[in-house]
């Protein structure tokens, strides 16, 4: 489900589970991968993952057996119930019993799948948004995570600057989350949370120079800049497979509360890299708002 970063940590959890089951080979069923399927810029593709296959349909709904298929098809119904779908209680009783049926729709409740061995299909449904789902495989991560097609040639001066010891990446994610739909849950990182993250920075990295990400590069340009310290500005349009490497190069982060831009530093490989984060991962209070991670982050409040 969902754009790069969620695919990651969909990609990351399947990963590890292969490993703990000792499979050869292996297969993910995404069931949407990205906006750009024609190109592959915005999913897994580009990268030097395992092979997996990309699905239009429910798989749960098409390979289940059929108490699984029934018992899904009840919960999917139930949820969609205002009464039921708003109260968090039900939806766990829910979600409990599903797991009686091989289905675990987080991944976190129960880990008994991990070890469990059956002739009849598990199924987990989720975005594993923790890097305890995963980090034990971390140099598998860092080397499969990487694309498979070289740096462009027009970015050659920020990975450059990339380089340097105080290299600072800033991702600056406007875009959908200033949209009506969307900035009442995820806007979260105003002008005021970049500035002050920015001064953080200053402050305890020496000779800085700050390399700007966003999907609204203009907008950056006029109000995100460090007076005395270089900085630079990514194009705001090159491939996501791209604008991933560049970024993940960078020693340290500031980072919005994307998927995207948390892979970015998790995939950077400097040990004491400092990652600057909002306090909260959502605007909406009634979401849960722990940053997925540990505590090595620098949370700031605005």
């Amino acid at each position: 489900m969902g754009r790069l970063g969620n695919q990651m940590f969909t990609y990351a959890f399947a990963r590890v589970i292969m490993e703990q089951c000792g499979e050869k080979t292996f297969t993910a069923n995404f069931k949407r991968c990205g906006h750009k399927k024609e190109t592959g810029d915005d999913g897994l593709s580009c990268f030097n993952v395992l092979p997996f296959t990309t699905v239009d349909y429910d798989i749960i709904l098409r390979k289940g057996s059929m108490l699984q298929q029934a018992a899904y098809l009840i919960y999917v119904l139930l949820g969609r119930m205002p009464v039921v779908g708003h109260s968090d209680k039900f939806m766990s009783y829910l979600e409990r019993w599903l797991r009686k049926v091989d289905i675990h729709i987080t991944g976190a409740a129960d880990p008994a799948y991990r070890t469990h061995r059956t002739k009849k299909s598990i199924f987990i449904r989720g975005y594993f948004q923790d890097k305890l789902f995963f980090d034990d495989i971390r140099p598998v991560l860092l080397r499969e995570f990487t694309p498979i097609l070289p740096p462009l040639e027009h970015n050659k001066a920020l990975y450059k600057a990339s380089a340097r010891p105080g290299s600072v990446c800033v991702h600056v994610r406007r875009g959908d989350f200033l949209s009506n739909i969307y900035k009442k849950d995820f806007y979260v990182c105003t002008p005021e949370y970049f500035q002050k993250a920015i001064r953080v920075m200053c402050q305890r990295v020496k000779n800085p120079c700050f390399i700007f990400f966003s999907d609204d590069i203009e907008w950056v340009r006029k109000h995100l800049y460090v007076d005395g310290y270089p900085c630079f500005y990514e194009r705001g349009n090159d491939p996501a497979w791209e604008i991933m490497r560049l970024m993940s190069s960078c020693n340290h982060f500031v980072i919005s509360n994307s998927t995207f831009a948390w892979w970015a530093s998790y995939l950077g490989e400097r040990e004491d890299k400092i990652i600057i984060t909002p306090e909260h991962w959502y605007a909406n209070p009634k979401w849960h708002s722990n940053l997925p991670g540990g505590d090595e982050y620098i949370r700031l409040t605005i």
